[in-house]
């Protein structure tokens, strides 16, 4: 029985790597070289390749984000954002490690890396709309 979850899960995650690079595309905030590169990808490790380069990107992109809208505020404001980005760093790790199952094989590395991306990605966006509201004040 167990063996047939993990059969299951592995099944799932891969039918989901294709579908989402898909139906994401650029509404999902990851950059085009990553969906060129998952396109290509053959193996584990390629798509582990593709994510780790993309998750360079998406840092830079997370920082830039929270930087701006940290310049945008005032306090107490600066103080409940740094808050909230811990807060939100943690649940994303936490998130993600528990979507990377180690019981589950190499595709649960794949969903793991890619969890990481969209979760950072969304972040982003959450981040610049704030920080477009903060402007408009």
């Amino acid at each position: 029985m167990r063996v047939l979850a993990c059969v299951a899960v592995v099944g799932l995650a891969m039918a989901a790597i294709p579908a989402a690079a898909q139906h994401g595309g650029p509404n999902r905030g990851l950059s085009a070289d990553y969906e060129r590169c998952m396109g290509k990808a053959v193996s584990t490790a390629d798509m582990l390749n593709c994510a780790a380069l993309e998750s360079r990107v998406q840092e830079t992109a997370l920082n830039s984000a929270y930087q701006g809208l940290l310049r945008r505020l005032e306090a107490p404001r600066t103080g409940q954002l740094r808050v909230a980005q811990r807060a939100w760093l943690e649940y994303r790790q936490a998130n993600c490690a528990y979507v990377a199952n180690p019981a589950a094989g190499s595709a649960a590395r794949v969903a793991g890396a890619s969890c990481l991306l969209e979760m950072t990605a969304a972040r982003v966006r959450e981040l610049r709309a704030f920080a477009t509201e903060a402007a408009g004040r």
